[in-house]
């Protein structure tokens, strides 16, 4: 007897609420309100069929989109940021293998005592103490700009 009339306690919680009263009433902007009192000083309805949703207007339409389009502009947007990811850690790459060339240009500099270039006929040309010291400032800077 105790679970039967549980039952009925139970049955009877889901039932009073979907017998609740509903109104439905229109506000100054005029957009259309639902609820189970209405607002004070708004002229409401009582709504007879509970059960239907209300429809939606049209410029609801036109403001949402579907899942489906929400999901594609949302993989859009990822594939993106992927592309510009992938980018970037190209460029990264690229910035640390020309830093690591200017420090080992600039290391061998240091240590050569003397630097030459070769001229129109395949000639050596040694640099002398000041050409030296400019070419290693040179590279200095370019080691300041490549890897700072």
């Amino acid at each position: 007897m105790l679970r039967f009339s549980l039952m009925l306690f139970v049955m009877w919680l889901f039932v009073l609420p979907a017998s609740a009263q509903v109104y439905r009433w229109v506000d100054e902007k005029g957009k259309t309100h639902y609820g189970e009192r209405p607002q004070q000083g708004r002229k409401a309805q009582e709504v007879k069929d509970r059960l239907a949703n209300p429809a939606g207007s049209a410029g609801d339409a036109a403001k949402g989109s579907s899942w489906q389009d929400q999901e594609r502009e949302f993989q859009g947007r990822r594939i993106k940021a992927e592309e510009e990811d992938a980018k970037r850690q190209v460029q990264d790459a690229s910035r640390r293998q020309t830093c690591v060339q200017a420090r080992d240009q600039l290391a061998q500099m240091k240590t050569a005592r003397r630097i030459y270039k070769l001229n129109e006929k395949g000639e050596r040309v040694f640099h002398d103490e000041a050409e030296h010291a400019a070419s290693i400032a040179r590279q200095e800077r370019a080691v300041a700009a490549n890897c700072g």
